[in-house]
């Protein structure tokens, strides 16, 4: 799987303390792109999947794991894959940001199967013209949250941090959130 960089620790990508992966490429170019320099298939960091799996089960006191992009459904195979692994092995939640709607997601080979391994879809193309204020889940007013669990409520989001900065534990400076940019620097998975 290519992926553009993983967070270990994050607050403000979800319900509680989540691991966020950033999946690189995408070929939606939605108006305003909220991550532009994810866009480029050609960038990134090829993994395997069981690295990127290892690397998520070896995280340490993290509640969920969001998958966002660049467009995590044009790694379909490798995204199902990962997380059925995370089902079978772990107790952790997954939300996936997605530009496509639950209806284009359904409709892709193995689509309705990626729906079912999550606990939260925020769907729909991301809009810079069209931000909800500041706080308010989504971020763009053309996405929506789809509860596909008993596990979260809308209130689950209503709470969460607009923004957070992280610096890793290699030092890296990343700043995350409705309102943030994406991590400076690809981090490395080793």
């Amino acid at each position: 799987m290519n992926l553009h960089s993983l967070l270990e620790h994050s607050r403000a990508n979800g319900p509680g303390t989540r691991a966020v992966l950033w999946m690189q490429g995408c070929g939606l170019s939605c108006p305003g792109c909220f991550n532009p320099g994810l866009k480029d298939k050609k960038d990134g960091t090829w993994i395997s999947t069981s690295k990127a799996l290892n690397r998520v089960l070896s995280i340490k006191g993290i509640t969920g794991v969001s998958i966002s992009g660049g467009e995590p459904t044009e790694q379909l195979p490798a995204l199902l894959w990962l997380l059925t692994q995370l089902k079978s092995k772990t107790d952790l939640s997954i939300l996936l940001f997605s530009g496509r709607t639950i209806e284009q997601i359904t409709a892709m080979h193995g689509g309705r199967e990626l729906v079912s391994l999550l606990d939260v879809l925020i769907d729909g193309p991301f809009d810079l013209a069209e931000t909800n204020p500041p706080g308010v889940w989504p971020s763009s007013a053309g996405q929506k949250i789809h509860l596909l669990s008993d596990r979260y409520t809308l209130m689950d989001f209503s709470l969460l941090p607009d923004m957070e900065v992280v610096i890793t534990k290699e030092g890296e400076v990343m700043q995350t959130g409705l309102w943030g940019a994406l991590p400076l620097n690809p981090v490395n998975y080793d």
